[in-house]
């Protein structure tokens, strides 16, 4: 399995209310520079990726879709 980045973000905060909505569906989340981020904010060639499990990209398109709706 592999993982594919859904989202990015200079800022770690807007990434973790759909990492908790993804997260309440059952669908594992994975942040890429979460720690790299905290530790050198001043660089901003750094963004924090919110990955998912290839396998489970269906259905987080599903629920991007569903909250794009709602907003």
């Amino acid at each position: 399995m592999s993982l594919i980045t859904i989202q990015k973000s200079h800022n770690i905060s807007d990434l973790f209310i759909l990492k908790g909505r993804l997260e309440h569906e059952g669908i594992k989340c994975f942040l890429l520079n979460e720690f790299t981020t905290q530790i050198m904010p001043h660089m901003g060639s750094f963004e924090v990726e919110l990955q998912v499990h290839d396998a489970d990209i269906d259905r987080v398109k599903e629920i991007l879709a569903e909250i794009n709706q709602i907003e």
